[in-house]
C-alpha cells in the first residue's frame, strides 16, 4: 500500500486556490505546502508551479522527518504537530477521505511520537510563539498585544501572552474569532475596523496571504502614533508592505528564523541518531503495510480514527 502514496511539496503560496480535487490531504506551513494522495493525480491541470514529488518510502520517510521538525528553519520545534493534527482532523471529517490516507497518517503521527520520545527530547528550539513573546513581552514590556488572525499559530501566541499582557484579536473567520475570544476573555476587534490598528504599538500578524494587508500607508500612521512599539509579522507568505526594520520595531519570520540558532555538538549527534531511526521505521511500516495488504483485502475501515495517545 505504501508504494501508491504520492506527496508533491510546493512552496508556500505558490500552489494556487482551487488547484486541488479528489480526496488529498492538504498540510500548510510557514514554508511549504504538502499535498498528499493514494495512486491518483489530485489537481486541476497538469502545469504546476515549481515542486518536488515523492512516492512510496521516500514520501512517508519526508512526511515523519516534517512532523518531528526536522524540515523547518527551527530545528526540532514542535507547533508542526499541531498543524498536522488540525489538518488531519479537517481530512478525517471530509467526505472525500481516503481510508488508506487516514492509515498511513495515523501511523505517522504514532512513528513521530516514539522518534520524538526516544531522540529528540531536548532537541526542540523555541518556537515560533516563544519567540514573538520574547520580543514582545520580554524585550518591548508589552502590556497590551493584538493578535491577528485565528488560526493554530494565533491561539498558540494568544497562550503565550495572556499571563503577562492584555490581548486582543482581529480576524476575517468571526465564528472561530469568537470561540477564541470567549475561551481565552479576550478583547475583539472586527476586521472590518482593523484599520483602528494603527493605534495598537504592539502587534502579532499570523496572517498569511499573497495580498498586502498592512502597506506603507498603514506603517507610516502606526510610526506615527505610537513612540514605542513592536510588529511581528509571521504571516507566510508575508502581508506587509514596509521598509522599516527590526531595529525599527518590525520584526519578520526571516528575523524569527535567524534568531533559532542552529544546533551544534551534542545535538547534532541526536538528530543524526532520530534521522537513522526514522529511515528504520519507514521500511519497517513499509514491510507492515504489504503484509496486512497480503493478508486482508478488508483491512480499511471507513471508521478509523486518530488515537490521541500519539498526539
Amino acid at each position: 500500500m505504501l508504494n501508491t502514496l504520492r506527496l508533491w511539496n510546493f512552496n508556500t503560496g505558490t500552489l494556487p486556490e482551487g488547484e486541488l480535487h479528489h480526496s488529498s490531504f492538504v498540510l500548510k506551513t510557514c514554508q511549504r505546502t504538502l499535498v498528499l494522495a493514494m495512486d491518483q493525480y489530485p489537481f486541476h491541470h497538469q502545469v504546476l508551479p515549481e515542486h518536488e514529488l515523492q512516492t512510496g518510502s521516500e514520501a512517508y520517510l519526508f512526511l515523519l522527518e516534517t512532523i518531528c521538525g526536522l524540515k523547518s528553519k527551527l530545528i526540532g520545534e514542535n507547533e508542526i504537530v499541531g498543524q498536522f493534527k488540525e489538518a488531519y482532523k479537517i481530512y478525517a471529517a471530509s467526505t472525500l477521505k481516503d481510508t488508506r490516507l487516514l492509515l498511513i497518517l495515523e501511523k505517522l503521527f504514532k512513528d513521530a511520537k516514539d522518534i520524538r520520545t526516544q531522540y529528540l527530547i531536548g532537541i526542540s528550539q523555541k518556537t515560533y510563539a516563544s519567540l514573538t513573546r520574547r520580543h514582545l513581552i520580554q524585550k518591548a514590556r508589552a502590556t497590551e498585544v493584538v493578535v491577528v488572525g485565528s488560526g493554530q499559530l494565533a491561539e498558540d501566541l494568544i497562550n503565550q501572552f495572556k499571563k503577562k499582557a492584555q490581548v486582543a484579536i482581529c480576524a476575517r473567520n468571526t465564528e472561530k474569532v469568537a470561540q477564541l475570544a470567549k475561551a481565552h476573555s479576550l478583547k475583539v476587534i472586527p476586521w472590518e475596523e482593523r484599520h483602528t490598528l494603527v493605534k495598537s504599538p504592539f502587534l502579532a500578524n499570523t496572517v498569511g496571504h499573497a495580498s498586502v494587508l498592512f502597506d506603507e500607508e498603514f506603517f507610516d500612521q502606526w510610526v506615527g502614533s505610537n513612540s514605542s512599539r513592536l510588529f511581528v509579522d509571521l504571516g507566510s507568505p508575508s502581508t506587509i508592505k514596509t521598509s522599516l526594520t527590526l531595529e525599527e520595531g518590525v520584526v519578520r519570520l526571516d528575523d524569527i528564523f535567524n534568531e533559532g540558532a542552529v544546533v551544534q555538538g551534542q545535538k547534532e549527534q541526536q538528530i543524526a541518531l532520530a534521522r537513522a531511526a526514522m529511515l528504520s521505521i519507514t521500511l519497517k511500516r513499509r514491510e507492515l503495510f504489504e503484509q496486512k495488504l497480503n493478508k486482508a483485502g478488508d483491512l480499511l475501515s471507513p471508521q478509523i480514527t486518530l488515537d490521541v495517545r500519539y498526539l
